[in-house]
This record gives C-alpha cells, sequence and structure tokens, in this order.
C-alpha cells in the first residue's frame, strides 16, 4: 500500500504544520474542519487523496472526527522560531490518570467523579465536565529553554481518568543535533513535520542535509557511510539522535518533491521531553 501511504504523506504535508525554522504556513484543521488550504506556493492538497484516518494513525491519536469545537492551531500563542531553536506544533490527544498532571504543564488532575473531574490549577480547586478547556502556556517542567503550550477540550470523564483533545506547540532553544541510535526516554510528545530544504542546506533538527537530485533520486548527506544516499518521492527518511544533550527525538520522514534547488520532505517527529515530575 504505498500509495495510500504517500497520500497520508501528502495530505499530512498540505494541511498540517510544524514550525520548525521555516515561515509560519496555513493553520491545522482538526477532521471535519475545513483546510482552507491556499499558501500560494504551489503546494496544494490534490482533492482525491481520501481522508486522514492514516495521518492520525501515525501520529498515535484516535479518530477525533465526531467531535465538535475542538480548538484549532489559531488558538495557540504565535511563536517564532530563533536561530538555533525549533518550533512544532499540530493535534494531540491526551488520556490522564487522577493523580497525574497533563505532561507538560501544570494541570494536576485529582480526581474524577459524578460532577465532573477535579483539577489543580495554580493551587486553586476547578471542576471541569465534558466540553470545558484545559489550557497551558509556560516552560515545560524540568527543561531550560523549552515553553510548551496546549489548547484542549475535555470529551470524555470516566473513573479515574480524563480524555482531552486539541492543539499544542513546542518551542525548543539551543538546538544542535547529534545523532544517536538511542531509544527514546521521556513524555514523548509526537507532531507532524514538514521542511523545505535548499541544496545544501540540513533537515532542521537533523544531521542529514540535501545534496540535490540526479538520476539515482534526492540525494542525501549526513547518514552513515555504508547506507544508500538516494531517495525517490514517497520514499522514507528516517534520523534518531538529540536535539540537544537533554531532549532526543526521532523522525520518521519521506521525500514529497525534490529537484535541482529544493527538496520538500514531510512525516512526523516525536521529541522526548523528560521531566523533573517523572512524567
Amino acid at each position: 500500500m504505498k500509495g495510500a501511504r504517500f497520500a497520508m504523506v501528502l495530505v499530512m504535508a498540505a494541511v498540517l504544520l510544524a514550525g520548525c525554522s521555516l515561515p509560519v504556513q496555513a493553520p491545522i484543521p482538526l477532521p471535519g474542519q475545513d483546510s482552507g488550504n491556499d499558501s500560494g506556493d504551489g503546494f496544494r492538497l490534490p482533492a482525491d487523496l481520501g481522508d486522514l484516518a492514516n495521518m492520525w494513525q501515525d501520529l498515535g491519536l484516535p479518530d477525533l472526527s465526531d467531535l465538535a469545537d475542538l480548538p484549532g492551531v489559531d488558538s495557540l500563542p504565535i511563536v517564532e522560531s530563533v536561530p538555533g531553536g525549533i518550533v512544532l506544533r499540530g493535534p494531540v490527544e491526551r488520556r490522564v490518570v487522577a493523580g497525574n498532571y497533563v505532561p507538560g504543564t501544570d494541570l494536576y488532575l485529582t480526581r474524577t467523579g459524578s460532577n465532573g473531574a477535579e483539577f489543580e490549577i495554580l493551587s486553586m480547586r476547578s471542576v471541569r465536565t465534558v466540553g470545558d478547556s484545559l489550557d497551558f502556556d509556560g516552560a515545560w517542567p524540568g527543561l531550560q529553554g523549552v515553553e510548551y503550550s496546549a489548547r484542549l477540550r475535555i470529551y470524555h470523564v470516566g473513573e479515574a481518568q480524563v480524555r482531552a483533545a486539541g492543539v499544542h506547540q513546542l518551542k525548543i532553544t539551543g538546538v544542535a543535533p547529534q545523532k544517536t541510535n538511542l531509544a527514546l526516554v521521556g513524555q514523548g510528545v509526537k507532531f507532524p513535520y514538514t521542511a523545505r530544504v535548499a541544496v545544501g542546506e540540513t533537515i532542521p533538527g537533523t544531521t542529514l542535509g540535501y545534496a540535490g537530485e540526479n538520476e539515482f533520486g534526492a540525494e542525501l548527506t549526513g547518514l552513515d557511510a555504508d547506507e544508500y544516499p538516494y531517495r525517490k518521492v514517497g520514499d522514507s527518511v528516517r534520523w534518531m539522535g538529540n536535539l540537544r544533550p537533554d531532549i532526543a527525538a526521532e523522525f520518521h520522514l519521506r521525500i514529497l518533491t525534490y529537484d535541482s534547488q529544493h527538496a520538500q520532505i514531510g512525516g512526523t517527529v516525536t521529541v522526548a521531553a523528560p521531566s523533573d515530575r517523572g512524567e
């Protein structure tokens, strides 16, 4: 099903946004919302690629297409990347068990009951029910130079747990990628990712670069010495390493388009953001 898989990546690249060091592009629609994509850059979503089910699976999310009034990316604060920084944003779903924080935030779920879910927010009690918001803007606990924002709506209150969905955003400064082969450790947060890379540039957040096109495909640099460096449209690109010593990441990407000047790359990135709260 390579064709279906590639279609999913095209969908993700066209309607989702991962800020990185690139200019802000189109908003991220959630399932059931119109993408309204008209970026003017010549990269548009074909009309016959089907629905977004595979994209949601790749992001580790359930199908939320029946939920109404979920926040969109336009509800997040406008954050510009800085030199040596990366900004990622996209849809998210959280399942929080009583006695735990919503990951990356100071929103603490105390308990659930017949009246809803009781949170502790800024040392104050707050009872939330289905449809209520859970918003956060602040530093990711235990990490310097990492800002996190979330715009969530509760869609289920169960026995000792809450489920919420919406969008989130992560800004990381001091990024200096180093390739490793170590498994991710810590709270994983997953985002869609797209990048347009010129010849001689690296893919933001990785040590991989684009060397241009030839008869074999798009040529990548920064791979292991014994790894085949060429990729055709739709071929996968994987990178695992550290964005900086305390933050690891794993990129699962594909070549979307390429020519003698640029390559367009899209997929997902999982960032392992450890916390001193053990999230």
